[in-house]
């Protein structure tokens, strides 16, 4: 099992604690994101919808999405889902392609450009929009991979990259609960 798919199962347990607790905090999540999905609200919570809370927090349909993609069992042309773009992602230039080949072709022509899967397409963008995401474009996992999340998928580097976007975005939840 991979780290990013292990730190959501733990984040989906405490979520089910506080939601059994009720917590206002957890039931406000869990209220706002099922309603995004158009999910009915359970009488009582169990892990499986706490697993499908946190998978929808962090851009995907559903746990079975988050766990396939997050474990490295996707293929290619496979929903990605949104865990690598943010809907606040318009105030950065970004290249969208719904062909992988002139996703590709961009990433060659432009340095310092990093090409991320969005659901079906791909988006070429600079490390501005990386930082924005709260990782690093000098990891050196850009190197191994070519600074192509695509092409890199499932890797160690890929890998390591998801549990580093899964911490940058625990870490933007985190402030904007307090703030």
């Amino acid at each position: 099992m991979s780290a990013a798919v292990t730190e959501l199962k733990t984040r989906a347990r405490l979520l089910l604690n506080a939601l059994e607790s009720a917590q206002p905090e957890a039931l406000a999540r869990a209220q706002r994101i099922s309603k995004k999905r158009r999910w009915p609200l359970p009488e009582s919570w169990q892990l499986k919808h706490s697993l499908n809370i946190v998978a929808g927090e962090n851009g995907f349909a559903q746990w079975e999405h988050a766990r396939t993609v997050l474990g490295g069992e996707s293929h290619a042309g496979d929903d990605m889902g949104d865990f690598w773009c943010e809907g606040e992602s318009a105030v950065f230039l970004n290249h969208w392609f719904a062909s992988y080949p002139l996703a590709q072709e961009c990433l060659q022509n432009e340095a310092r450009r990093f090409l991320l899967p969005y659901r079906r397409q791909f988006v070429v963008t600079g490390e501005h929009y990386l930082r924005h995401l709260g990782l690093d474009p000098d990891d050196p996992a850009w190197a191994d991979i070519g600074r192509n999340l695509a092409a890199g998928y499932g890797s160690a580097a890929w890998q390591h990259l998801s549990v580093q976007r899964l911490h940058a975005q625990r870490r933007a939840l985190s402030g904007s609960r307090r703030g």
